[in-house]
């Protein structure tokens, strides 16, 4: 005659089989995870297997000088035949962006391809037969505060490969409207570039970052040679000039400098409000 479990063997079955579930559950769910992720980057490989093949079938557009480079969308690929479709995130299940961005660089005789991961608008809607709009350099692109930004421009064909007039340009900084990339201050500005044909519109955004990343210059004078006498009187920046593209007043600091007569090795650091420092060192010797 067999026995049944008793009511308490039971529950230590039960209690048993949760701790089990809870220990592996997590396992089971960041190898999920992780597999998901691998198929993601293994699906970023794809589409910049397929940016190449782009790449050759549109030779006129692609840059030809050393460190240019272009920047399409998704939607190139998916207008040109190269992506399905449906392309989706295998992390979420959810579509990719058509304004994902795909940066192709002339480096070395050679061009290469980056697909940014990051970029792109959930809610970009993809439209067949809309032109194909390309910009001439990067996403971003960095300017240093008072100098000359140059517009770069961007090219577009329509769906029968023609190229198609100059594109019209938004420049926007804190999303209000202005006529220009202002050097003079630091700031980040959307530039939107969009081109129509027929009842078709196609735009791709630009972003350009004013900064400041260059330390102030120091000019030291000549009159490196003091006597003991002129070591109390002596103005340690006299004939000091320090320029910086900031066009801001400079700080200076400096040490090494007593009133002992012996030779000295006086440092200056000269330090924008940017933060952006530079430091020089000046021999004095003293007879």
């Amino acid at each position: 005659m067999q026995k049944g479990f008793t009511l308490v063997e039971m529950l230590a079955v039960i209690i048993i089989l949760t701790i089990v579930a809870t220990i592996t559950f997590p396992i089971v769910s960041q190898s999920i995870e992780k597999n998901r992720e691998k198929l993601y980057y293994a699906q970023l490989d794809e589409i910049k297997l397929n940016a190449e093949k782009w790449a050759y079938s549109n030779l006129d557009l692609l840059p030809t000088v050393e460190d240019e480079m272009i920047t399409i969308t998704l939607q190139n690929l998916k207008e040109g035949g190269f992506v399905a479709l449906d392309i989706r995130d295998p992390r979420n299940d959810k579509l990719l962006p058509n304004d994902l961005k795909i940066t192709i660089t002339f480096k070395n005789n050679n061009y290469v391809i980056e697909v940014l991961s990051d970029s792109g608008t959930i809610d970009s809607v993809f439209e067949k037969g809309a032109p194909t709009i390309i910009l001439n350099g990067n996403v971003v692109e960095y300017v240093e505060i008072n100098s000359t930004y140059i517009e770069k421009g961007a090219l577009a064909k329509n769906s029968s490969g023609d190229l198609l007039g100059d594109t019209s340009i938004i420049y926007q900084k804190n999303g209000i409207e202005v006529g220009g990339i202002d050097t003079s201050d630091i700031a980040t500005y959307t530039v939107t570039y969009s081109v129509s044909d027929s009842e078709y519109r196609s735009t791709i955004i630009r972003t350009v970052i004013v900064r400041d990343t260059t330390p102030p210059v120091i000019s030291l004078p000549n009159n490196n040679r003091l006597t003991s006498s002129e070591l109390a009187s002596f103005d340690l920046l006299a004939g000091v000039v320090v320029t910086d593209n900031s066009n801001q007043e400079i700080s200076i600091e400096t040490r090494g400098y007593d009133f002992l007569p012996t030779d000295k090795i006086i440092e200056y650091k000269a330090c924008d409000i940017y933060g952006n420092c530079t430091t020089q060192r000046r021999l004095i010797k003293v007879n």
